[in-house]
């Protein structure tokens, strides 16, 4: 199950100060069930990214890949290029960075 949490309205001097504003909204659309509460929270796992790629939250999303239950994270950096980070809900580790261009063709950058 992909539970698409949507952070809207977020203000660019709350985001750059490590505060997060925002509505969110749930959706389901796959069969598979994410049935515990992941050990990093929506939170962290956006505090994490926002790390690796700082800028303005669009999107964030808690997803399983793979069996692997992960927070998909979508940022607009300071050169207005808009780019993904996954990162992994049980350990917090960041599994991906890549520009982000609608259908995953942009540069990936995976981490080892």
């Amino acid at each position: 199950m992909i539970k698409k949490l949507i952070i809207g309205n977020i203000a660019a001097g709350m985001v750059l100060a490590g505060g997060i504003v925002g509505v969110a909204m749930a959706d389901t659309k796959d069969k598979q069930a994410i049935t515990e509460a992941p050990t990093v929270s929506m939170i962290q796992a956006i505090e994490i990214a926002n790390t690796e790629v700082p800028g303005i939250v669009l999107e964030a999303e808690l997803e399983t890949d793979d069996g692997t239950t992960i927070y998909e994270i979508e940022i607009v950096n300071a050169e207005g290029l808009e780019m993904e980070v996954e990162i992994n809900a049980e350990s917090g580790e960041v599994l991906l960075v890549e520009e982000d261009e609608g259908e995953k063709k942009g540069k990936k950058k995976r981490k080892s």
